[in-house]
C-alpha cells in the first residue's frame, strides 16, 4: 500500500529551508559585523587625529601664556617697546617697486603685435623676422 504523505521527504525539504534560512541570517550577519567593523576602524582613526589636534592645541595654549609669547605680540600689534630699547622700522625700497614695474612693461606684447594674426606670429617665431 502506497502512503500518501511522505514523513521522510517532508522532513527533508523542512530541514533544508531550515538550513538554507539559517544561512541567510548568517550571511546578513557577517555583513553587518564587517561594516560595523569597517565604521569602527574609521572613528578610530579619528579619535587618534582629534587627540593629536588636543595635544597641539595644548602647547599652543601654554606657548600663549608665556611671557616671550606676550612681548612679542605687543610688539608687533601694539608697536610697544622695552624701557631703554630703540626700535627700528626698515621701509621697503620703492627702487626695487619701480624696476619691477619696467621689467613687466618691457615684456607685455605690443599692439602691432597682437594684431597680426596667429600663424604670422609663429612664422616670425620660427624663422626670426
Amino acid at each position: 500500500m502506497r502512503r500518501l504523505f511522505d514523513f521522510s521527504k517532508a522532513a527533508f525539504w523542512i530541514g533544508l529551508i531550515f538550513i538554507l534560512y539559517i544561512f541567510a541570517i548568517l550571511t546578513n550577519e557577517t555583513g553587518k559585523n564587517y561594516t560595523l567593523r569597517a565604521k569602527s576602524d574609521e572613528l578610530e582613526v579619528q579619535i587618534e587625529q582629534l587627540q593629536s589636534q588636543i595635544e597641539e592645541l595644548g602647547y599652543k595654549v601654554t606657548y600663549y601664556k608665556t611671557d616671550s609669547y606676550q612681548d612679542k605680540l605687543a610688539r608687533e600689534k601694539l608697536g610697544l617697546q622695552k624701557p631703554g630699547e630703540t626700535v627700528v622700522i626698515i621701509k621697503k625700497d620703492s627702487s626695487l617697486a619701480t624696476s619691477s614695474q619696467v621689467a613687466t612693461e618691457q615684456t607685455a606684447p605690443t599692439q602691432t603685435e597682437s594684431s597680426r594674426s596667429h600663424w604670422q606670429q609663429w612664422r616670425d617665431f620660427l624663422f626670426g623676422s
